[in-house]
């Protein structure tokens, strides 16, 4: 190649698809986005469902909601929806844990 045809092809610029770029920014930018907030904290005064609770506790949304309606558990509501902060799972939690009652049968058969 001669010294001209190198400035040529140096010089040239090639057609660039702005629309490309834009598109592979935005993909760039939106992988980032998802990166950083699968590693956020979340929010410790976030409230949790009842589906939440039951879950993390192993009783069912249906008793949670009964037993909050009662009076009986700690709970925020919203119109018809039930909520439990951290602070009201860690007092269902001791709650629940003096409700636990060892068997009481006499020897079994075997």
């Amino acid at each position: 190649m001669t010294d001209e045809s190198l400035r040529m092809s140096a010089s040239a610029p090639e057609p660039v698809d702005d629309g490309a770029v834009l598109a592979a920014s935005i993909r760039e930018l939106a992988n980032a986005i998802r990166a950083l907030a699968a590693h956020a904290p979340r929010d410790p005064d976030a409230l949790l469902t009842a589906e939440d609770v039951g879950a993390l506790l192993g009783l069912s949304p249906r008793s949670l909601k009964d037993r909050a309606a009662a009076g009986a558990f700690p709970h925020r509501r919203f119109g018809k929806h039930y909520r439990f902060s951290q602070e009201d799972v860690a007092e269902i939690v001791q709650l629940t844990k003096s409700e636990v009652r060892p068997y009481r049968g006499g020897m079994r058969a075997a």
